[in-house]
């Protein structure tokens, strides 16, 4: 028997087998990857705010010996036909990357790998009681599927059904590199140059209006990226080179951690893209999994697993209250139902998005 079988082997739950390596290095630690890393996985952007996590991870000198694409500045037209930028000059943090997700996660589990922590990988767990090897206590890092919890009959509560639709081109030489937010009437884009002379293209909207639109197929999806001004310039007029449609609503459980298990990252809760700290959350929800996990098995007191829960579930509201702000900026289309439905109001104990309310 191990101590911790982490099963997802994304960031968060790299993250987690990292920091327990460090933090509680006696403690044995698995980690268990459905795949082999070889498929596209969501979630590009790396902001400068995750060094710092590197650096608590002892990886950023690796990190940074690798030929990721730095960065320096977002654009976004939001609540205006103009673009705004923010330049990493003016941040602390300093810039940050455009990823190849896959290649990012496998640097991760290898780095795990290298500490001490035992890799399956190619395995695919639903259940607990279907790890490759028994275990003291299980993380659930599978991401917004968040099967473990699922199994267990703790399904996340989804507040909104947003859904990417991505297409790959090959990246033009001398395009933007900046990463482009733009708002449109059924719903926002984003487009950036990624490592590997690649650039993604995505459309956020609800499930009915893609249904409507049919934009799985490239002339429709094509026809709505026309009604963007800036992510149209950019994006290369060519056939993609691969696509792909990923959940990306915002979802939680309400309750992340147990006995003798934990979710973190996307599991515990999933946060609307449009935040752009997706990877740079995940990672810092595994380091905080990690000290909770410690606490249990190695001081035999549970509260850190309660602290965990508190900060998770603070976190998740704080999240919902900024991420109601950022869609109300926007108020060009209050007509068209996907902005309708994210311009519920915030103060005075009044709803949030979705029906929740925020306290």
């Amino acid at each position: 028997m191990i101590d911790v079988a982490i099963v997802g082997g994304g960031p968060a739950g790299c993250a987690t087998a990292l920091s327990l390596r460090t933090h509680a290095p006696d403690l044995s630690v698995a980690l268990i990857e459905q795949t082999n890393y070889e498929s596209p996985r969501p979630g590009e952007v790396l902001s400068g705010a995750a060094r710092q996590l590197l650096e608590n991870l002892g990886i950023r000198q690796a990190f940074e010996s690798q030929a990721w694409r730095p960065v320096y500045a977002v654009a976004a037209a939001w609540g205006g036909p103009v673009l705004s930028e923010n330049h990493a000059i003016f941040s602390g943090p300093g810039h940050g990357w455009h990823l190849d997700r896959a290649k990012f996660d496998l640097f991760l589990a290898r780095q795990a790998e290298a500490r001490g922590v035992l890799m399956y990988r190619g395995v695919r767990i639903d259940a607990i009681e279907g790890l490759p090897v028994p275990a003291r206590f299980v993380v659930d890092a599978t991401g917004r599927a968040a099967s473990i919890a699922r199994r267990m009959g703790l399904s996340p509560k989804s507040f909104d059904p947003l859904l990417g639709f991505s297409r790959f081109f090959p990246e033009v030489e001398d395009s933007d590199p900046r990463t482009l937010v733009e708002a449109a009437p059924d719903g926002w884009w984003y487009t950036a140059a990624l490592t590997g002379n690649v650039r993604v293209a995505t459309f956020m909207t609800d499930p009915d209006i893609a249904r409507e639109q049919r934009l799985d197929r490239q002339p429709n999806w094509r026809a709505a990226l026309r009604e963007t001004r800036f992510v149209s310039a950019v994006v290369p007029d060519c056939a993609s080179v691969g696509d792909a449609v990923r959940p990306a609503g915002s979802a939680c459980l309400e309750n992340p951690a147990g006995e003798t298990w934990l979710a973190t990252g996307d599991a515990a809760c999933a946060h609307d893209p449009l935040s752009g700290q997706g990877i740079t959350r995940s990672l810092r929800s595994g380091i905080l999994a990690s000290y909770a996990i410690a606490d249990l098995l190695c001081k035999g007191t549970a509260e850190g697993i309660e602290r965990y829960r508190m900060m998770t579930q603070h976190g998740w509201c704080g999240y919902l209250s900024a991420r109601e702000r950022f869609y109300r900026e926007e108020q060009r289309w209050n007509d068209r139902p996907f902005w309708q439905k994210r311009h519920g109001a915030l103060a005075n104990g009044e709803t949030a998005p979705f029906g929740r309310t925020i306290g």
